[in-house]
């Protein structure tokens, strides 16, 4: 966040700021990426005082940021709606060329339900209906998951339906976010 927030004050883009004691540039992500996870196609919105054309709002953010940091694009939306998350895709690189048993995935989107206790959370959630797509190859596993009106299902979460288990048979560090679709 901060690295977007520099950017945008090296490039002279005028961002509205937030009311109150300790006003912050309106710059958001729809979703946050979790800890340790790598992100590829990431989506960022921030709310510009004045009109721009996002062919130059995209070439002076290009030159404020690193080199391995790239924009893909700029498109302009609507201040008086908040975008929010369609469905995001998942790469798992698991360990050692582990892979779920053959059938288990199959086994798994066959299911109604698959409810788990999440920690610190008094209330079962039924990650199912959020688990779109399992595609599996030689070398990774490829998760698409939705969002639904009561929350998302975790990488861990499904990863952990398919036996596999967070730092034995993959790492967290190997799995990235490939895509992040919004409603539009």
């Amino acid at each position: 966040m901060k690295l977007f927030e520099r950017a945008i004050r090296r490039a002279s883009i005028s961002v509205k700021m937030s009311e109150g004691y300790n006003p912050r540039p309106k710059i958001a992500y729809p979703l946050a990426l979790p800890v340790g996870i790598k992100g590829i196609d990431e989506k960022l919105e921030m709310e510009l005082c004045e009109q721009m054309d996002v062919s130059e709002l995209e070439t002076r953010l290009k030159k404020q940021l690193p080199e391995d940091m790239q924009i893909t694009s700029v498109e302009p939306i609507s201040s008086k709606v908040k975008s929010t998350v369609k469905d995001v895709t998942y790469v798992v690189i698991p360990r050692d060329g582990k892979m779920p048993e053959a059938g288990i995935t199959d086994e798994l989107l066959s299911k109604d339900a698959v409810i788990i206790q999440r920690k610190g959370k008094k209330r079962a959630f039924n990650i199912r209906p959020s688990i779109d797509r399992i595609k599996t190859n030689s070398q990774s596993i490829d998760l698409d998951l939705k969002m639904t009106p009561e929350g998302m299902a975790r990488p861990e979460e499904v990863l952990l339906q398919l036996g596999l288990k967070a730092g034995e048979d993959y790492e967290i560090s190997k799995i990235v976010r490939k895509r992040v679709n919004l409603f539009s």
